[in-house]
Order: structure tokens, then sequence, then C-alpha cells
């Protein structure tokens, strides 16, 4: 009924045959915290092999490329709504993606690395300790530096975790940074080991990052990867810039801690803490405390130590006996405690934010209610005159306040709780931010 297929059956007297059924090779699983590479060429058998191991495996989950529904879709709405999100944000940075910026954008908007990053993520959430997670050509339409980046965090996720991994690749010179337990060549549907390639330390890949002076200014050029975008920092006294083949990848920035930090109070001595350097001066703080205020590094550069070198470098450099942190990222990755801080505390909302969400808590209040215009008019014809003016004055004292968090402070009048509404928006989107405090002492 095709033309086409009427020519070729007629030109060439074909009948309908049966498919042709290639010979499927047979992989063993590695032992757990170890990798399973599979080579060979296009066609070899690749695929078919690792589906098949796949299959007779229990316990195993494949790392499945995004669908094109999936991936129109925000990046943690794609995992199962019964998984605690603490697990699942942890997860993320685990494979590199500890960036609350992309975790609320679309998946199809990410780049082709951390779209894989987020594969492994989902599979590695569904897989157990000793469970495999079979990867096919995760490396395919990467950079040279992207896939060896990658290669790297694959073998510490099989290792931290305990998990097994079996993946192919058509990229030899990544097995180094891979270091596989076993190398698996395909050849004609026939499986043959090879002799696995000694491992490239993972130091080797951060030998490669070179630490240099950088200015104030150079934060423009990473603050669109931070969850506070174009929101500075405070002074800085330090700046330091991660150089990969001289390109910039990260940046850290180390300043005068706050005056009046609350969690400060029995992680440091007494004349560290806020009611002293209130009554005798700051004096001893500014001498003796800075702090960490900015650590950002290239998306293709994470998972890999960029974050500890800039931080090292730092403290280094400094030369003061404590170094303080604010961190909303603290409690899901270990950037900071794997350079030597620890977690001393929480920061406290300020009194004003508390007072807003209670009202807001009291009336049924949501957020959308004071951002939405049409939304915003319908609230205050339900609220009583007395309502509405707390909450405007509310607002108002909220957009005032020293943030403990970091946000800064905005002092004077203020035209109206409404008339500006990225000031209205900021004060929304920290009604539950929480930082951890980190504390970093020299020995």
């Amino acid at each position: 009924m095709n033309p086409h297929l009427d020519f070729a059956v007629h030109t060439f007297g074909l009948r309908t045959a049966a498919p042709f059924e290639p010979r499927i090779a047979n992989l063993t699983a590695p032992e757990p915290g170890r990798v399973l590479a599979v080579v060979g060429a296009s066609g070899a058998g690749k695929s078919r092999a690792l589906n098949a191991l796949a299959k007779t495996t229990p316990q195993c989950r494949t790392a499945h490329t995004l669908a094109s529904a999936e991936l129109e879709r925000p990046v943690l709405s794609l995992f199962d709504a019964s998984l605690p999100p603490e697990a699942v944000l942890r997860c993320l940075a685990r494979v590199g993606l500890a960036d609350a910026r992309l975790w609320t954008q679309l998946a199809g908007t990410l780049s082709a690395g951390e779209q894989r990053r987020l594969e492994i993520a989902r599979a590695l959430l569904d897989t157990p300790a000793r469970g495999l997670i079979v990867l096919d050509e995760p490396d395919a339409h990467l950079d040279e530096t992207t896939a060896k980046i990658l290669a790297v965090t694959l073998r510490r996720v099989a290792s931290a975790n305990n998990i097994r991994l079996a993946l192919s690749t058509h990229r030899r010179n990544l097995l180094p940074w891979l270091a596989p337990a076993a190398v698996v060549e395909i050849r004609d549907g026939v499986a043959h080991e090879l002799q696995a390639p000694a491992p490239k330390p993972h130091a080797a890949l951060l030998d490669e990052i070179v630490v240099v002076p950088g200015r104030a200014g150079d934060y423009a050029r990473f603050a669109h990867w931070h969850y506070l975008g174009t929101s500075k920092p405070g002074p800085s006294r330090l700046v330091l810039i991660a150089q990969h083949e001289g390109e910039p990848v990260g940046i850290a920035i180390f300043g005068h801690s706050h005056m009046l930090l609350g969690p400060r109070r029995g992680a440091l001595p007494p004349a560290y803490w806020p009611e002293n350097v209130a009554r005798f001066g700051a004096r001893d703080l500014n001498r003796d405390v800075r702090l960490l205020s900015r650590i950002i590094v290239d998306p293709r550069f994470r998972g890999v130590g960029v974050a500890g070198k800039l931080i090292a470098d730092g403290l280094r450099q400094l030369g003061v006996p404590y170094v303080e942190c604010l961190a909303q990222m603290g409690a899901f990755s270990s950037f900071l405690t794997s350079a030597g801080f620890v977690h001393a505390g929480d920061c406290r909302k300020p009194p004003p934010l508390v007072r807003l969400q209670a009202f807001m808590d009291e009336h049924a209040i949501a957020p959308v209610d004071l951002i939405d215009p049409l939304r915003r008019a319908l609230l205050f014809d339900r609220l009583l005159p007395p309502a509405r003016e707390r909450l405007h004055k509310l607002i108002l004292a909220a957009m005032r306040t020293r943030i403990e968090t970091g946000h800064g402070n905005l002092r004077g009048q203020l035209p109206g709780a409404f008339t500006r509404p990225d000031l209205l928006e900021g004060v929304l989107l920290r009604l539950h931010a929480q930082p951890a405090y980190f504390l970093w002492k020299a020995e």
C-alpha cells in the first residue's frame, strides 16, 4: 500500500522476514561501591547488554533520559511526592546540583550536564544500598571537561552510597577518571574483559584549578548562579577566583561579620557575643572574626572540590582565629563541613518577620494574596480597616528590619508596603528562611 515499499519489494523480490536477532553479551554487576564500564563501537550491543543486566539484577534502577513532558516541569516536581524533601535536596547536592536557583526551573532549561546529574539523582533516590544503577552513555552530548567532571562525580557517588554502577561510554579517555573496577568491551555481541586503567586520583582534577586574587566587581559574573540572584554581599575583605585553563569557574568572598549575630552566643567567647559587642564595641570582633559571605561555583565544576579549595585558600590568607558563615544550603550540602566548619547553631527569624507570619496565619493569608493585585483587592475587601492598617505596618517593619540571614537592611521611610513589589516579594520569600550558622576555628 506504500509506493516506496512496493517498489523495493518488486525490484528486489523481498518478502517479510524475521527481524535480525543480535547476540546479547553477558555482563556481571560490579561489587557495591564499584563501577563497571562497558565500551565498544556503535551498534556493538552495549545498550542491549546493559538492558539485559538490568532485567536480571535485583534492586536495579536505570537512569532514564528525561521525557519530553518531564522537560516542561520544574526540577523538584520530578521527584516522588512521598520522599522527604530534605532527602531530595541532599541527593541533588550529592550529585553536584546544590543550586537552589535551578530547583524551581523547568528541567528543559538545564544544561545537558545538569540534566544527566538530575537523571542520576532520581535513580539514586530510588536505589537501596548495594543496589545497581545502569546508565547508557551518560557522557553523550557533553564537552570533554564536563564529561570528565561527571565521571569523577559518578565514582564518588558509587563509593559514598555503597551502590553499584554499570555504564557504557564511547570515551575511553574518561576511564581513568571513572576508575572502574572492571572494563568490558563488546564485540559482535560477546563481552571481552579488558585491563582497567590506573585510576586518576580525585585530586588530579582539582589540581587543574588555580586560585587567584579577585575583586568585588567579579561577583557580577557569578551572581546569576546564586539563589539570591544579583543581591550583593556586604563589603569584602578578600575575594578569590578559581580558574580552569584561565577561565573563571568559582568565587569566594570574605568580609566582616554581622555585629549582632545571635548564634555567636555560646559558639564563641563572650567578648564576641551581641550584647557585649553592643556594650563595649566591635574592636575584638573586627580583628578576629570574618564572614564567608558568598561561595559560588560554575555548575559544570560542582562536585569536585572547587568550593573547598577556595575556602581553604581563603582561610589561610585571612589569618584570623574565627570565620563564620550563614548558609541556607548548609543543611543539604557538605561543602562547609568538608572545609572544616562545624554547624554551631541556627539563625533566629527577626521578630518583625515572626509577627508578620503570625498575622498571616491568623487571617489565612497566603503570600500570593499579597503579591497579586487582584487577590490583594479581594483580601482588603474582607479585612476590617484596623486589620488592613496592622498588615501594612507589619510589612513595612519587615522591610526595614535588620535581617540576621545576611539579606541586609533597609533604612529610611518607605512610601507604602505595596509600592515596591520587589521588596514585598523579598519579605515574603524569606518568611521561612532560617539559615544554619557555621563556624571555623583555627587550630
